[in-house]
């Protein structure tokens, strides 16, 4: 057996990109909002870069790749909360990768981490940047202190095809301030709909609210004033029964730090309001100076009075007093458990009942029964079209007249006396006073 032959290892091919000077391509950037905010870290700003790349006049430049290195945590300046989004919005690039680097891995200041992004060609016959290139990177923004966000673009590129280069990474520098303090879409939702927006209700439904803010504290009231909602969250929930009526909502968010407009000493509010609807609303008290018309149960536990017109297209019952300074007319029956009084005239198409006093200033016309337990008094005329029921007192400023059909039975038609045009049956005596 002959000598020993080294093992010669496999060749590995690795590719070595090495720095050859500054970039071939040219960049500009645009970002929303047009002066980036970064916010805290327990409420960041949204911020948006887009970068354009574009070849220099009359130049041929080929690209074989572009890293964008955002950072994501840094002892100055702003940095990305979470994974920025990475996409290709002009050109026909994609986004290739995405990594977590430290500076030292990418050359750059150590003690930064980063987000790396990378974008490629899909093809070789993309590399030649004849077109410009539109990428977006977009997340949230905080910031440790400083005022800028500081980013790093890598070209491998070069003029001729198939060969690329690494170039100098680029340094971007994009100011950031504090965020402006909003407050905006305050809304009212059924709790088991939280992102359909509503604002009509039955009486007691249960309500939530929800807003969106940077605020570090909220309040909301009532029409009167009332807290129903103090502390940080950004929704609450009013509960059944609290809600009876149309109210207008007013929500108050106070910010006391990481916005240009407060600080630890001053803070400062923004106010937003909601008005919700409630479509049987419980009132503590209804005055109305036109003609009111109910068309179906009107229930009154206490007084009410109508100085216009009232018309009841169905059952009206009060159990207290009712007071009519002109027409009243109910279209079904009309029950009252106190004194009705009508300054005007009164209809009623259906049985009229009175458990206390009627009074009645101009004509009182019933067509159906007509049932008084106390004092009737008419001073106008008096039409009844069914049985005609008094308990105590019938007292008529004018004359009363009773008919059977067509025929009339009793009248006092003058100045004294009662005149019976038929038949007089009396069960006891008549005297002669």
């Amino acid at each position: 057996m002959g000598p020993a032959v080294p093992c010669t290892p496999p060749l590995v091919h690795k590719e070595i990109f090495l720095m050859s000077g500054p970039n071939l391509l040219h960049y500009s950037t645009t970002t929303t909002p047009a002066t980036l905010e970064a916010g805290t870290p327990e409420k960041p700003a949204p911020a948006r870069i887009d970068l354009t790349v574009s070849s220099p006049s009359g130049q041929q430049i080929y690209c074989q790749k572009i890293d964008i290195a955002v950072p994501a945590g840094t002892p100055e300046g702003a940095y990305f909360t979470e994974k920025p989004k990475g996409e290709v919005i002009g050109g026909n690039w994609s986004p290739l990768s995405f990594q977590m680097k430290t500076g030292q891995e990418l050359g750059l200041a150590t003690g930064t981490s980063y987000y790396q992004l990378i974008f490629e060609p899909p093809i070789p016959e993309f590399e030649l940047v004849n077109e410009p290139l539109q990428f977006r990177v977009s997340g949230t923004l905080a910031a440790s202190g400083g005022s800028g966000l500081n980013c790093f673009i890598t070209e491998y590129s070069d003029t001729t095809s198939g060969s690329s280069k690494r170039r100098d990474p680029l340094a971007l520098s994009l100011p950031t301030v504090e965020p402006v303090f909003y407050l905006h879409n305050f809304l009212s939702t059924a709790p088991d709909k939280p992102t359909v927006p509503r604002t009509r209700f039955n009486a007691g439904d249960t309500v939530r609210f929800s807003w969106e803010s940077n605020g570090s504290y909220f309040q909301l009231y009532d029409g009167d004033g009332t807290t129903l909602y103090e502390g940080p969250g950004t929704f609450c929930t009013v509960p059944q029964g609290k809600i009876v009526n149309d109210t207008t909502f007013t929500l108050k968010a106070v910010a006391t730090s990481g916005t240009q407009q407060s600080d630890d000493s001053t803070p400062a509010y923004r106010y937003a309001t909601l008005t919700v609807t409630i479509t049987n609303p419980t009132l503590s008290g209804l005055t109305s100076t036109g003609d009111i018309a109910a068309k179906s149960r009107l229930a009154v536990d206490g007084q009410m009075t109508a100085n216009g017109g009232l018309t009841v297209n169905q059952l009206l019952t009060a159990n207290d007093e009712v007071s009519v300074r002109r027409l009243l007319t109910a279209d079904s029956g009309l029950t009252t458990n106190g004194t009705l009084n009508a300054n005007g005239s009164l209809y009623v198409s259906n049985q009229l009942s009175a458990n206390g006093g009627l009074s009645v200033d101009g004509h009182l016309s019933v067509d159906g029964t007509l049932d008084v337990r106390d004092k009737l008094t008419a001073n106008g005329g008096l039409t009844v079209e069914d049985d005609c029921q008094i308990n105590t007192h019938l007292h008529a400023n004018s004359d009363l007249t009773v008919y059977w059909g067509p025929y009339k039975k009793i009248t006092t038609g003058s100045y004294n006396g009662l005149y019976v045009n038929y038949d007089l049956n009396v069960a006891g005596a008549i005297h002669k006073l």
